[in-house]
């Protein structure tokens, strides 16, 4: 019985070696490539949001009209978008409203649109039962919120 000789065998095992590394080479490239690309555009936005900063202020009560209304303030000094609103009410259910201004006022909306320059102040008008709890801003900055509690809202 004959087999192959040793230098055909060492020639195509240095071929199949290259020919896999030259494969593993081309995947690494691309993975490394898109994973850089991924943590640079969330370094940016964790930097960006870094200088942000919002703010509810004179908070209102109306018992009369069972709406909620004040002052929503960008603090920071980026523009802050997707503004949301959530009320928590004592038996822990949750309403969740998508601002969007209005004649110059936030009421909600199917979807957010509000953005906010730095230092730019809007007042919103939403809906809600007497029994709320806290009340929650968000942005699109994960980390920039700001909240009150029903202790720190006035009512009329």
């Amino acid at each position: 019985m004959k087999g192959i000789s040793p230098l055909i065998a060492t020639v195509l095992l240095i071929a199949f070696t290259v020919a896999v590394a030259g494969l593993l080479s081309n995947w690494l490239t691309g993975f490394t490539s898109q994973t850089t690309q991924q943590v640079a555009t969330s370094s940016t936005n964790t930097l960006s949001c870094s200088y942000g900063g919002i703010s509810l202020g004179s908070l209102k009560f109306s018992s009369t009209s069972n709406t909620l209304a004040g002052n929503i303030e960008n603090t920071g000094t980026v523009s802050l978008g997707n503004v949301s609103l959530q009320i928590i009410y004592t038996n822990k259910t949750v309403a969740n409203y998508f601002l969007c201004t209005v004649g110059g006022v936030a009421n909600n909306c199917t979807s957010k649109n509000i953005s906010i320059i730095p230092r730019d102040l809007i007042t919103f008008n939403v809906s809600a039962q007497s029994t709320y709890e806290t009340l929650r801003i968000a942005t699109n900055c994960s980390g920039v919120f700001d909240s009150a509690t029903s202790g720190e809202i006035s009512s009329t």
